[in-house]
């Protein structure tokens, strides 16, 4: 799984499939500017685990540190992203 920087959109970061190259999930700006539901910086520049379901659709992104966990969830409808939940601090 990899990342790149969507010309169209810059400032964007969208999952591509290293092996199609073909655009897996538009997960938003991740930038360190990046808010959760109730306004908190999110540490957006540190390392982040993903999880996926099985259709290989991105499930959820999690990024730990500066004092919290935060949790963002994709939902998916017929193979579209439908949802995002945007950053939850658990």
């Amino acid at each position: 799984m990899g990342s790149y920087n969507a010309g169209q959109s810059p400032g964007r970061v969208i999952l591509v499939d290293p092996v199609t190259l073909q655009d897996i999930a538009d997960v938003g700006a991740l930038t360190p500017g990046d808010r959760d539901t109730v306004g908190n910086v999110v540490p957006t520049w540190l390392p982040q685990a993903f999880t996926y379901d099985g259709s290989n659709n991105l499930k959820t992104a999690t990024v730990s540190g500066q004092g919290g966990t935060w949790v963002r969830t994709f939902t998916y409808t017929n193979g579209n992203q439908t949802a995002d939940s945007g950053w939850v601090k658990q």
